[in-house]
């Protein structure tokens, strides 16, 4: 099997089957071909021990094992010396960054923050996200590239904590809203019009699931007018009629809330199968929760 298509295999299969990803990376991942390759195998492997099954050690060694490969260029042996600098502070509060740039910092705390609250760890999570915007924010114009990881972690913090629905604590609930809107302000400084469209409809859901209907109207709101702004394909204009029939449903406008449905039902029929099946359950959701 190619490389590309073994590791993208292994982030299809990581979340239900971590322990079996782990051994089929140490035994059987192709000969990578590119610098590129090493890195993405480099970033799996912190994801996967580090968030999913806690082997901090072991994720350390592999890295450290890559650092030898002929491929491992000075961007790759970046990426390996902030994995193994982010698998050492999400385990123990502590890593080594000496000589590391302001970007490699913010991308250790960041990526160490996601670890954390994956972990059921909020609190630390919390303050490691917290210095890592810190030092950003020491920069005079921060690049994008600085913005991007901070963008990336407070996204996929957010949607862990929005998940956890009624399990989630009120410090949970905090820390959501919280880095939600975090995420929004730094893929405005580092994507694109449609990185911050998502991020505005993570923003609508998690303030419906924290019980803010008024506030998740708000930013459904300017999801659907940016999605109309920029031309949208169906898939995006499907989730931000999602998000605004949710918050009207919330609120009791049934008329405003079928109007949603409708439209999302509709952005829905124009998806090609391919997209149909993986948008099935959100629309089936939506078409049986009134």
């Amino acid at each position: 099997m190619a490389f590309d298509a073994f590791l993208k295999q292994a982030w299809t299969d990581h979340a239900d089957q971590p322990g079996e990803v782990a051994l089929r990376l140490r035994t059987q991942t192709p000969v990578p071909e590119s610098g590129e390759q090493l890195s993405a195998l480099a970033r799996l492997v912190v994801h996967l021990c580090g968030e999913h099954l806690g082997a901090f050690d072991d994720g350390r060694w592999r890295l450290q094992a890559l650092a030898t490969h002929p491929l491992a260029d000075a961007a790759v042996q970046s990426t390996l010396r902030v994995g193994i600098a982010t698998l050492a502070l999400a385990q123990s509060g502590q890593s080594d960054c000496a000589g590391f740039s302001v970007e490699e910092q913010v991308r250790t705390q960041a990526a160490a923050a996601a670890i954390c609250v994956a972990r059921h760890q909020t609190a630390r999570a919390t303050a490691l996200l917290q210095a890592a915007r810190e030092r950003l924010v020491s920069l005079r114009e921060a690049p994008a590239a600085v913005h991007r990881p901070l963008a990336v972690a407070c996204n996929n913090m957010a949607w862990e904590l929005h998940d956890r629905g009624s399990a989630r604590s009120a410090e949970d609930t905090a820390a959501m809203l919280d880095i939600a809107a975090a995420s929004r302000w730094h893929w405005s400084h580092a994507g694109t019009w449609l990185e911050t469209e998502r991020a505005d409809y993570c923003v609508a859901m998690c303030q419906l699931s924290a019980g803010d209907a008024e506030a998740a109207l708000r930013s459904a709101a300017r999801c659907l007018a940016v999605c109309t702004q920029n031309d949208a394909p169906p898939f995006e204009l499907l989730f931000a009629h999602e998000a605004l029939a949710r918050a009207h449903g919330v609120r009791g406008d049934t008329a405003a809330r079928a109007r949603n449905v409708a439209a999302a039902q509709a952005a829905f029929e124009q998806l090609p199968a391919s997209d149909q099946a993986g948008c099935q359950p959100t629309l089936t959701a939506l078409l049986a929760n009134p």
